[in-house]
């Protein structure tokens, strides 16, 4: 008896190669971000001491906390590593009022060059959301920086 059956190597071919092709990209991704990060923290060190690379993850900013002088320029440099989710940097002085406002798309960077005149404590935060879930600043996607 002749079968017209055909054999796959893997049952349920086409759940099991989009898992796989997604299990790959993730992995992927993951290295390429972090291999971009070291590259983007190597090159400001070296090329300004008044730059901060600040990586943007699922609801944490790296680093939270940053000293600089006042009146010195900073050159921040906003790099969104995560997978899917796009980020924003929104930062406001010490009175609550919006200094600066970036939207990072995942898997991209962007620079701003800043000049913070008055001592104090600028909070950051994202406030992206995700239908009903609460905001990523309230997931504890927040930080300080801190002028002196």
């Amino acid at each position: 008896m002749i079968s017209n059956e055909r054999r796959t190597i893997w049952p349920h071919s086409y759940y099991t190669q989009f898992f796989v092709g997604l299990v790959f990209l993730i992995i992927f991704e993951k290295a390429m971000s972090t291999a971009t990060a070291e590259e983007l923290l190597s090159q400001s060190e070296v090329t300004n001491a008044g730059s901060i690379v600040i990586s943007m993850e699922s609801y944490v900013f790296s680093p939270s906390e940053m000293t600089v002088n006042v009146g010195r320029p900073i050159t921040l440099l906003l790099d969104n590593q995560s997978f899917l989710v796009p980020h924003n940097f929104l930062l406001d002085d010490p009175s609550g009022v919006r200094i600066l406002e970036a939207d990072i798309p995942s898997g991209e960077s962007q620079t701003h060059v800043l000049t913070l005149a008055e001592p104090g404590i600028y909070s950051f935060y994202c406030d992206k959301q995700l239908l009903f879930f609460p905001t990523h600043r309230e997931e504890g996607m927040e930080g300080r920086l801190i002028v002196q």
